[in-house]
């Protein structure tokens, strides 16, 4: 009977004492949240919300750290309405504004977050001004858009202090997927964005093998027919400079944050476009 039980016990052990390790998180760290339900300042709407409701959202993608899965996908977030200000006559537009404040990680320990979400409607203040002035005072009350936010949208927030939380170590099968075998890198510094842009410039990171078509395939998880990905030549090993004409990969976009998909071959890599329309 002694046998018995020490060899279940040897049995059992490795896997309720998995060995653990102490990671930090850096500051500054980027944390992409989804929004979970519809939210607007119309007040008159029954998504309406007001400053200080609290709003469900999640963790859309997994936080990786030195090769260690921190923050889970899916995890809540605790976001609320920081500021709302419903659209008003003459034009004014609506304000939404969501504040991201912390989540847990992996420890379940509290990691303290910053930034939101900042959207407001697409107001009509200067054309009405021009038009009261030109024509007559009745302009002024044409009504500006209230500011609104579907399921779904992605907005990103960053670790406001370094933080430290326990993981379990890392299985190969983890350490593979924290690299992917495709890695596409929107070079932000090459965009100008007080202009209107033609071709949405990547950088294409494959660790094996020559590339020689790519195509972006989805757009905020939805497939679309295939985009042809322009490939302009190496930028170093393993890396291609790559662009893809954006006003055809806009007009799948929606508001707040898009994200879409690039095919290689059998590889596929999706990417998160870090700026709000």
């Amino acid at each position: 009977m002694k046998r018995i039980l020490c060899t279940v016990l040897a049995m059992l052990l490795p896997a309720a004492a998995s060995p653990a390790t102490n990671i930090t998180i850096p500051f500054g760290t980027t944390v992409f949240c989804e929004l979970e339900q519809r939210v607007t300042s119309r007040q008159k709407d029954p998504d309406g919300v007001q400053s200080g409701d609290i709003v469900q959202a999640h963790i859309w993608k997994d936080v990786w750290v030195d090769g260690h899965r921190v923050i889970v996908a899916g995890t809540p977030v605790y976001a609320k309405v920081a500021r709302m200000k419903k659209a008003r006559l003459a034009g004014q537009k609506g304000v939404l504004e969501l504040e991201v404040l912390n989540v847990q990680a992996v420890d379940r320990k509290d990691v303290a977050l910053g930034g939101g979400y900042d959207k407001s409607g697409r107001g009509r203040m200067g054309v009405t001004i021009g038009l009261a002035v030109a024509l007559a005072w009745p302009f002024v009350f044409i009504k500006g858009k209230n500011a609104f936010l579907e399921p779904g949208t992605i907005f990103d927030a960053v670790v406001r202090a370094a933080t430290e939380v326990e993981v379990v170590a890392s299985s190969e099968l983890e350490e593979a997927e924290a690299v992917p075998a495709l890695e596409v890198v929107i070079p932000y510094d090459e965009i100008d964005l007080t202009r209107k842009i033609k071709e949405l410039p990547l950088i294409l990171q494959i660790p094996e093998g020559a590339l020689d078509k790519a195509s972006v395939v989805t757009v905020n998880g939805q497939a679309i027919n295939p985009i042809r990905v322009t490939l302009l030549g190496d930028a170093e090993e393993g890396s291609y400079r790559a662009a893809v004409d954006f006003k055809l990969l806009s007009k799948h976009f929606k508001r707040g944050m898009n994200r879409f998909e690039i095919e290689v071959g059998e590889l596929r890599s999706e990417v998160v476009l870090e700026i709000e329309f």
